[in-house]
């Protein structure tokens, strides 16, 4: 017989704000914005989505990715990989697949970046990037 154990809070919700620009480059200057991992573990990201505050003039599309720098996660698709923001506002887009068996979620290593990028022009976007997690500790059992 198995023993009873608490139940602990191990994950959690986190967002950041997109401000799309004119520049695309390849460099931490040209990302639309970025939070930390915001544990002190590996976390495994089990839902992501991109909410559009306002609408870019131009029809780029917005990535989120993770790397251990900013720069580093140019172009990454790792949490999110949409169609153009042109005509966003008040839409919730989901960024990845998760419910088919053969589909696996991001894993984010402790002090890695998840960082948006525009692939072109993203002039006048503003969105918020939301992301929930769970905690990946060294369970013992």
């Amino acid at each position: 017989m198995g023993s009873l154990q608490a139940i602990t809070a191990n994950g959690g919700f986190a967002s950041f704000p997109v401000t799309g620009q004119a520049a695309h480059t390849a460099d931490a200057a040209g990302c639309l914005g970025y939070i930390k991992n915001p544990e002190d573990c590996d976390i495994i990201v089990t839902r992501a989505f991109l909410y559009g505050l306002a609408n870019s003039t131009g029809a780029a599309n917005i990535t989120v990715g993770n790397a251990a720098t900013v720069a580093a996660a140019h172009d990454t698709t790792t949490l999110f990989a949409a169609a153009a923001q042109a005509d966003s506002h008040g839409t919730a887009v989901t960024g990845f697949a998760n419910g088919d068996a053969a589909d696996s979620l991001p894993k984010v290593p402790d002090g890695d970046y998840i960082v948006a990028f525009g692939s072109a022009d993203t002039s006048g976007y503003k969105g918020v990037f939301f992301f929930e997690y769970v905690r990946v500790d060294d369970f013992t059992a």
